[in-house]
């Protein structure tokens, strides 16, 4: 008591020493200041950034891969067997990229302008090397005749490549004869398809058409042709 008194008079207090064997108050927690807050906030913000950029890339070039585009060429309106190709005949498409495909790239152009159509070829369709080729295109017995045509002659409609058609005599020829110098059966009517249709002649107001037609009948139909006495009728399709 005495103690006490002298301490509390000297301004001094003590706190009792805790009991031996006793655990002490748990330590206090570290307390973060406001600065460091900010950091560890700024830090999370700058990697989040970077993983949705992240992301976006690898999508963004997924997206690429998958969707990966090639110039090509295709087919801009139907082309017999047989004909010519040209410029108007061809169109250039985008497809997606697939080593599956063979197309002809547009930047070959030029190459495939000149070439003939060894396959009959669909507008639409896309162009490949095994389509074209430097040949006739005309099938094994086959041959090719030019039929110098005039208004009258053949349907005002016009021809298209790829036509069926029959090639009909007309009164007035001239006897024909055959490569032995007999007389060629002219009334008959002849089977042909339609190969390609030149442009019309503004002078002469003629208009060539080369015809596919068996090799037996090629003959006939040449000399046929040079005396003019003939008609093409138009036949319907898959005759």
């Amino acid at each position: 008591m005495t103690a006490w008194v002298d301490e509390a008079v000297n301004g001094v207090e003590r706190t009792a020493a805790p009991a031996v064997g006793t655990a002490g108050p748990a330590p206090a927690p570290p307390v973060r200041t406001a600065a460091a807050r900010r950091r560890v906030s700024r830090r999370s913000l700058v990697l989040s950034v970077l993983i949705v950029l992240l992301g976006g890339l690898l999508a963004f070039t997924a997206g690429q891969m998958l969707t990966a585009h090639d110039e090509v060429l295709a087919v801009a309106r139907d082309v017999a067997v047989g004909s010519t190709i040209s410029a108007d005949d061809l169109t250039t498409a985008s497809v997606p990229a697939d080593p599956s495909l063979r197309p002809i790239a547009a930047e070959q152009l030029s190459q495939i302008v000149g070439l003939v159509a060894q396959v009959p070829l669909s507008r639409g369709g896309l162009l490949t090397r095994a389509q074209v080729g430097a040949g006739t295109g005309l099938g094994t017995g086959e041959l090719l005749v030019a039929l110098p045509l005039q208004d009258g002659q053949f349907p005002a409609r016009g021809l298209a490549p790829g036509q069926p058609i029959l090639i009909v005599p007309t009164p007035g020829q001239t006897a024909l004869t055959t490569d032995n110098g007999s007389e060629a059966p002219t009334a008959r009517s002849i089977d042909a398809i339609v190969a390609e249709v030149g442009q019309t002649n503004p002078t002469t107001q003629v208009t060539v058409v080369d015809v596919r037609l068996p090799a037996a009948d090629g003959p006939t139909v040449a000399r046929l042709a040079s005396t003019g006495n003939l008609a093409v009728v138009l036949l319907p399709e898959g005759r």
